[in-house]
């Protein structure tokens, strides 16, 4: 199928990319007001205030201009957003397609068409990641939340087009131009093809399962009745545990899998975007734990955990990380730009976790390639301990700044 449309002309593809990204923006708009854990009544798909729903009013674009005087409810401008959505979506997308296409991630001067193929299903990975993150990032806007309707299933798309799709993750062209994997840019470790992967790709499924379940302990009355409290609340929330166990099981038969079938050539892969699951969620959830303690609040939500786990299974560990640093460069540009004209700094981080995600990969050259690849070829699993230090020291600075804060004010 890729390989037939890889052979239509350009203009061709272009214009199916950017016809079926207005389809898939009009699903996004219906996605944000419908996965939200506080539903809203806006859009064509719900019934009008009065009369029938004309046809006209289905139409991408078109029809939230026609639907803008239903909105006077929520706020003169509510339309506004949804039909920006699918203006500008179609064309990022269909930008994007093209110069992917054109080999934005690889070094210039390389011929393309040894490559194209990888590069049309490496856009498809982050035509699904773009498309997950456009929700989660205007529901986070709206609600400070992120649901699970976006991050598990999307964890388990990321994983099994790692396991089938004949290429999946972003160039590393950091000396022999090969897909990204966890050991890149040095060569895949062969004992991680032992039994010694298996584990661990048990093992963060397990973590990854028991992470997202109502882990709440109350231990008030004794650790008896904490035990009991805690079981209750993970049976209890059936919602949860229903959607968990199913990511899981999804996740579990493509691990045995891709053991049984797949190794070496995709199980490489697939325990990649398990190694980024693991990676990108543990420190996300180590700085919101570090962080929450550092300043006596919550300075995370656990959304952020399951998206950016999420991020890790489409990319890697390795892209996770430069996402980490990327973020907070973001992030201070739109809090002040929100400051200045609403007085306002509280904002959610998923957005700008998004946000960076989307600029690492159009600069994925300049980010990995010229620069960042060098670094992990140097300093290797080094890094890992570099991070985990990083997130310690982030810890005890926040901790000693909520000590000044309190002793000032008193």
């Amino acid at each position: 199928m890729v390989e037939a449309f890889i052979q239509l002309p350009e203009a061709w593809r272009a214009a199916i990319v950017g016809l079926l990204s207005l389809i898939v923006a009009r699903g996004i708009n219906w996605a944000i007001y419908n996965w939200a854990y506080h539903r809203r009544a806006i859009g064509p798909w719900v019934p009008p205030q009065s009369g029938a729903r004309r046809w006209s009013e289905h139409l991408p674009v078109v029809g939230w201009w026609l639907l803008r005087r239903e909105y006077a409810a929520f706020s003169v401008w509510t339309w506004l957003r949804p039909l920006s959505l699918e203006l500008l979506l179609p064309v990022f997308l269909t930008y994007y397609y093209l110069a992917y296409t054109h080999g934005i991630s690889l070094p210039p001067g390389v011929v393309l068409d040894p490559f194209m193929q990888a590069l049309h299903w490496q856009f498809v990975a982050h035509y699904v990641l773009f498309s997950l993150m456009t929700v989660a990032t205007f529901i986070d806007f709206d609600e400070q939340s992120i649901p699970d309707y976006v991050t598990i299933p999307g964890t388990c798309i990321a994983l099994a087009g790692a396991l089938f799709a004949p290429s999946w993750y972003p160039m590393d062209a950091f000396g022999t131009i090969q897909e990204l994997h966890a050991c890149s840019p040095r060569r895949w470790d062969p004992q991680l093809d032992t039994v010694v992967g298996l584990r661990w790709g048990l093992i963060i499924i397990a973590v990854w399962f028991f992470a997202l379940l109502d882990r709440r302990w109350i231990g008030r009355q004794g650790i008896q009745r904490a035990i009991v409290y805690f079981l209750a609340r993970i049976l209890r929330s059936r919602t949860v545990l229903f959607s968990v166990a199913i990511g899981a099981a999804i996740m579990l038969a493509l691990t045995l899998y891709g053991w049984l079938a797949a190794r070496p050539g995709r199980w490489t892969f697939l325990l990649s975007g398990l190694f980024g699951l693991a990676f990108a969620g543990g420190v996300t959830w180590a700085v919101r734990i570090t962080a929450s303690v550092g300043l006596g609040v919550e300075a995370l939500g656990f959304g952020d955990v399951t998206l950016m786990a999420m991020i890790g299974a489409f990319l890697g560990w390795q892209p996770s990380l430069l996402i980490f640093f990327l973020a907070p460069l973001v992030a201070i540009v739109f809090v002040i730009v929100r400051w200045l004209l609403t007085g306002e700094t509280a904002t959610p981080y998923g957005p700008y976790l998004c946000a960076a995600t989307a600029l690492l990969l159009l600069f994925w050259n300049a980010l990995w390639t010229a620069w960042a690849a060098a670094v992990f070829a140097s300093l290797g699993t080094v890094v890992i301990a570099i991070v985990i230090g990083c997130v310690a020291l982030m810890g005890v600075l926040l901790w000693i700044w909520r000590l000044v804060k309190e002793t000032l004010l008193h």
